[in-house]
């Protein structure tokens, strides 16, 4: 049976851990390419199946997608579908972010994800660590970013949100007691 094809009906958890497993080590190039473009197949299954198994990489499958950060990026912020943003932001969330790399359009995405009331609790939640990871290297954009969480003050939040909120909060608390001893 081809990998599309196995991708195409519904899979476990086991079987995603093998196939995250055989994709980030021992798929060669060319396969790990043809298996990273599954994630633009039109069937919704197929797609959302490599970003599970995308988000289930251990450290060397998730060396393999730094390069296609930017297609993972465009991917979830063109996507109509919730789960696979959702196992997208997951995926970002452990990928490596450089001052140099960070852009306004998918920054300003996370930071809108926050507020949309839209959006599910994972996604928000996942946007409030993500945009984090972009923010922490500018401290005009780390106030932007504690302003937004502050808009929760007094709010009844769901747990998801709460922790991320209450986590990314004092890590910017932690930030500015840095920079103030430097």
């Amino acid at each position: 049976m081809d990998l599309r094809s196995r991708l195409a009906k519904r899979i476990y958890r086991e079987e995603v851990k093998q196939l995250a497993s055989m994709a980030q080590s021992s798929f060669n190039d060319r396969e790990f390419d043809e298996f990273f473009q599954l994630l633009y197949d039109e069937e919704t299954r197929v797609s959302e199946n490599v970003a599970w198994i995308m988000s289930c990489f251990n450290k060397d499958g998730r060396k393999r997608l730094i390069n296609k950060k930017h297609l993972i990026i465009a991917e979830v912020m063109n996507t109509s579908s919730t789960t696979k943003a959702r196992l997208l932001l997951t995926t970002l969330l452990r990928q490596p972010f450089s001052k140099e790399e960070i852009t306004t359009p998918f920054l300003d995405f996370c930071l809108d994800n926050i507020t949309n009331i839209a959006q599910p609790v994972a996604i928000k939640s996942l946007s409030i660590y993500v945009s984090y990871q972009q923010c922490r290297f500018f401290p005009e954009l780390l106030q932007e970013l504690e302003a937004i969480l502050h808009t929760y003050d007094g709010i009844p939040l769901s747990p998801g949100m709460k922790c991320a909120r209450t986590k990314v909060l004092q890590a910017i608390k932690k930030s500015k007691k840095k920079s103030i001893q430097q």
